[in-house]
């Protein structure tokens, strides 16, 4: 993926809907390209690194074939919230210049994905990807209430990370817990995948997670490398978590073939 360096210079609307109220901007590049950009304001109590596990995320995601939004790297030049009439998003913007996540607006060719709709056709294999996807980076954020899906004709896409990856950002007795680790499998530290959207539809289904598997496996030093390498230095300023999702994901590249199978017979 293709990380974009914007710079914000239009207030378009807040967002309707998400847990930490991002903003619709207008964004442009430094060749003067235009972009409606949906931007998760640090000033909105989202951490560096919660920003971090967002901007990892969307680029995984692209690595393993699931489709997922453009993600941006939005600057907020200082002055910027004087062109807000809303004083609260003023507020927060004028407490969010500099680098802030963003992820370029699909339009108005998707739906949400509805709670209570079952994956049909090829869309269970790319459920099961995503289905995988959470539990590898341990996101229990995709459920029945808060589906975090998008839907464009017969193709599935994911949005919203901000919980991934927050099991390096906490000390764990006994360690992180990793999904292709038996003792880790039998601890019960993966029952929050029985509360994801697609885990009842998929259970006792026919899906395909060869790709998946393929992909993972597949990752390479230079891929894992970018994922660091896009993430400003002042979100990183403090912390170590670039280095432990490059060193945890490196770990999983090397066990895809026991994590898939841990995936199927969750959902065998």
């Amino acid at each position: 993926m293709n990380v974009l360096r914007l710079t914000a210079t239009q207030f378009l609307r807040p967002m309707a809907t998400g847990r930490n109220r991002p903003l619709l901007l207008g964004c442009e590049d430094i060749a003067g390209d235009i972009f409606e950009v949906v931007v998760k304001l640090r000033g909105r109590e989202v951490s560096e690194k919660t920003q971090i596990a967002e901007l990892a995320s969307a680029m995984l995601a692209d690595d393993l074939g699931i489709d997922v939004p453009q993600a941006a790297v939005v600057d907020i030049p200082a002055g910027f919230e004087l062109i807000l009439a809303d004083k609260d998003a003023a507020r927060a913007v004028k407490a969010s210049v500099g680098p802030n996540f963003g992820s370029v607006h699909l339009g108005q060719s998707f739906t949400t994905w509805p709670p209570g709709r079952a994956p049909h056709g090829h869309q269970r294999d790319q459920a099961a990807a995503i289905f995988a996807f959470d539990a590898l980076i341990q996101n229990p954020d995709r459920t029945a209430k808060n589906p975090n899906l998008w839907v464009r004709s017969d193709r599935l896409g994911v949005y919203d990370h901000d919980q991934a990856f927050s099991f390096l950002s906490v000390p764990i007795i006994g360690g992180v817990p990793r999904p292709w680790d038996t003792a880790a499998q039998a601890s019960g530290s993966f029952r929050f995948l029985e509360k994801h959207i697609f885990f009842a539809p998929l259970r006792g289904s026919a899906f395909d997670l060869d790709s998946f598997e393929e992909r993972l496996g597949d990752l390479s030093d230079p891929q894992l490398g970018t994922y660091a390498d896009n993430v400003p230095a002042d979100w990183r300023e403090g912390n170590s978590l670039c280095e432990d999702i490059v060193a945890y994901l490196s770990e999983a590249r090397g066990e895809s073939s026991t994590f898939v199978n841990f995936m199927k017979h969750l959902l065998r």
